[in-house]
């Protein structure tokens, strides 16, 4: 099944880290933490893939892991449905030497 909800954490080369909550539903990916919202997309079916996800802040409080605001992340990574495991890395559009990597794991089926 191609829909979960993941734990997701990440790490920049700051070096800076945080966790949230992604939702994978039909391949879009919508989710977020205490500050920031995620957007993008992934591939149906297990395998590698590459896409841009926008990551934007919601409320104020805490700063990115990457150091800006609002911003779109190139990544490159792999998801793994059968196993419930997701990870990717890449960099901030536009600044190369910001980069975030992201690991997750399946917590939940998503209706």
């Amino acid at each position: 099944m191609s829909n979960g909800i993941f734990a997701v954490e990440f790490r920049s080369n700051l070096p800076d880290n945080g966790t949230g909550v992604i939702v994978i539903k039909d391949g879009s990916v919508n989710g977020g933490d205490d500050n920031f919202l995620y957007r993008g997309h992934v591939p149906t079916t297990s395998g590698k893939f590459s896409g841009q996800f926008q990551v934007s802040k919601w409320k104020d409080g805490t700063t990115s892991v990457t150091g800006f605001d609002n911003y779109t992340l190139e990544a490159t990574g792999e998801i793994d449905y059968e196993s419930g495991n997701i990870s990717l890395s890449g960099s901030v559009a536009g600044h190369s030497n910001s980069r975030l990597e992201l690991t997750g794991r399946k917590i939940a089926d998503a209706f």
